[in-house]
Parts: structure tokens; C-alpha cells; sequence
């Protein structure tokens, strides 16, 4: 994009459309609000009954965790809604030996099958939602008794250190490199919620400088109406 002849040089901006990179090629974040996910996920072989609920708020990071753990236990990783589409005997055919479930709020019914496929081949799963699972369904019976008695581990709250390594992260992912000064500036002064950390980042991509000193940074709280302090 060429930019308008009565903008100055300073105010110029080239904006280039780059794919975003793979997040699941950054190193995981492993401290402040993820230790204890991190910690419990890692720890899979000793999960009481084989089995763990992961819990956070959207765009916490909850899918990322999931894949990490289906990496690290060779476990099929499988969406709530596509669940909840499968035919009940379809799922007792499936052959895992370790089953990953994201959004398992939303898949339905069919999640006691699934649950009931892991149990009866003592294989471990893991479920993602966005709140306690003993609230997901209370029918049938038999699955609400399975979720009210599941182990439970929690991505935290945000603070601001966890904030700025995602959105290190989301920065580095859209190809743009900030300095540190940036990010805790960022960080300590945006919306203390995981969903912010996207919209900052796409501001930055939109605001001249790209947030590569305090003055560019500041801008960007500003464009999103979040008090720049």
C-alpha cells in the first residue's frame, strides 16, 4: 500500500500482509497463570480414574494446551461438536490410547460414550471447557455423576507477566517484533482478559509504528479505548 503524499516520513507506514505463524511452534508458556495446567497435564499418568477437566475463559489457551498434551501422550484430539455429530456406536469403535476432548462442553450425550470407551479401555482423557464440569449437562444421569466427580485444573487468571508473554507471543506470531519496553508497557495498562491480548495485537498491526516505542504504544490502548495510564 503506498502510503498518502501529505503524510510525513515519520508517519508512514508499509502494511504487508503476512501469514500468521504456527502458535504451536512457539515454546509453551509454562509459568505465572499456566503452572498449574501446565504442572497437572504433565502429570498425566498419575490423573485419578485417568482423567482431567481443563478449565479457562475463552481464548485462554485452553486448545493450545490440549494439543501440547496430545502431542506429548500420543492421545486423538477431537472437538466437542464433532463429537456430539458422531454416531454413539462409531464412538465405542474408535481405537485410541488416549483421547483429548476440546469444548467437550458442547458435545452432548455422546461424551458419556466416550467417557465410558476410555474407562473400558483405561486409556486417559482430558476435557476442556469454560466452566466447572459438573454444571455442562444434567442428563442423562449417569454422565452428570461422571462430571461432577472429575478432577478439575484451571488456566488462571491473567497477571501481568503471563499477559506479556502471550502477547509476546500473539506479536510474534504476526510477524512483528516488539520491544520489551513495549510489551510491559502493554501489558501492565490493557484489559486484564485473555481475549485482549488478540485485539492489541491486531491494533499494533494497524497502528503506525507498530507500537516500536511508548508513543506508538500508547496509541494502541487509545485506538482501543483501554486507558493508556
Amino acid at each position: 500500500m503506498t502510503p498518502s503524499t501529505g503524510e510525513s516520513d515519520a508517519g508512514r507506514q508499509l502494511l504487508l500482509d503476512f501469514p500468521h505463524a504456527d502458535v504451536d511452534q512457539r515454546p509453551l508458556i509454562e509459568t505465572g497463570s499456566y503452572a498449574a495446567a501446565v504442572g497437572a497435564l504433565s502429570r498425566w499418568k498419575l490423573w485419578p480414574g485417568a482423567q482431567l477437566a481443563l478449565i479457562g475463559d475463552p481464548a485462554s489457551g485452553k486448545s493450545r494446551l490440549l494439543r501440547w498434551w496430545a502431542g506429548q501422550s500420543g492421545a486423538a484430539l477431537v472437538t466437542g461438536e464433532a463429537l456430539s455429530q458422531a454416531p454413539m456406536d462409531e464412538i465405542a469403535r474408535l481405537s485410541v490410547s488416549a483421547l483429548a476432548i476440546d469444548n467437550a462442553d458442547r458435545a452432548g450425550p455422546a461424551l458419556l460414550a466416550a467417557l465410558n470407551l476410555c474407562r473400558d479401555r483405561n486409556v486417559p482423557v482430558l476435557l476442556s471447557g469454560g466452566s466447572e464440569p459438573a454444571g455442562w449437562f444434567q442428563q442423562p444421569p449417569d454422565l452428570r455423576s461422571r462430571l461432577v466427580a472429575m478432577p478439575v485444573v484451571h488456566i488462571e487468571a491473567p497477571d501481568d507477566a503471563t499477559l506479556a508473554a502471550r502477547l509476546r507471543e500473539d506479536s510474534s506470531i504476526r510477524h512483528l517484533n516488539l520491544p520489551e519496553e513495549s510489551v510491559v508497557y502493554l501489558a501492565n495498562r490493557m484489559e486484564r482478559s485473555w481475549s485482549a491480548v488478540a485485539r492489541v495485537a491486531d491494533q499494533i498491526e494497524r497502528t503506525p509504528r507498530r507500537a516500536e516505542g511508548l508513543r506508538s504504544a500508547r496509541a494502541v490502548l487509545v485506538a482501543l479505548g483501554m486507558d493508556p495510564g
